[in-house]
């Protein structure tokens, strides 16, 4: 993600006429949105966000906008920076250190299913749209 793009950018793109009325999870996968972001920051990016996969940027409140364009922006910058964990850093250090795998400490929900989260401790559930994975936390990330 280029440095010059800001979170007011991204937000006003979620907001546009051309990208409002798409769902999430195949708006934040389409690279004429917004480059860089893959599979796996989709997951990630609407966990941070606290949003539910099946909305889309015109059901969200303001909030919730404000929330995306934060997480699009500072995950894919974090997980560029870090070779790519986009868990809470911190959370990811004491994960390491307790001997957890890089694999089981990098992610929030992605590649998790079925497994706690780390913010509620429900079962991270794994979903399958337009033949690419995708996982969320039902509790933390309520329609």
């Amino acid at each position: 993600l280029d440095e010059a793009v800001t979170i007011p950018q991204v937000a006003q793109r979620f907001v546009a006429n051309q990208f409002r009325r798409r769902r999430l999870t195949s708006l934040l996968l389409d690279q004429g949105f917004l480059a860089g972001l893959g599979n796996y920051l989709r997951s990630e990016v609407l966990f941070v966000a606290r949003v539910h996969p099946d909305l889309r940027p015109m059901d969200c409140t303001d909030t919730q906008i404000e929330a995306l364009a934060e997480a699009a922006v500072s995950l894919t910058r974090q997980s560029y920076q870090t070779r790519g964990i986009t868990n809470d850093l911190a959370l990811a250090e004491r994960l390491k250190a307790e001997g957890q795998s890089y694999r089981d400490y990098r992610f929030w929900v992605f590649d998790r299913d079925g497994r706690s989260c780390y913010n509620c401790g429900t079962a991270i559930i794994k979903d399958t749209i337009g033949g690419r994975r995708l996982y969320y936390c039902p509790t933390c990330q309520m329609k």
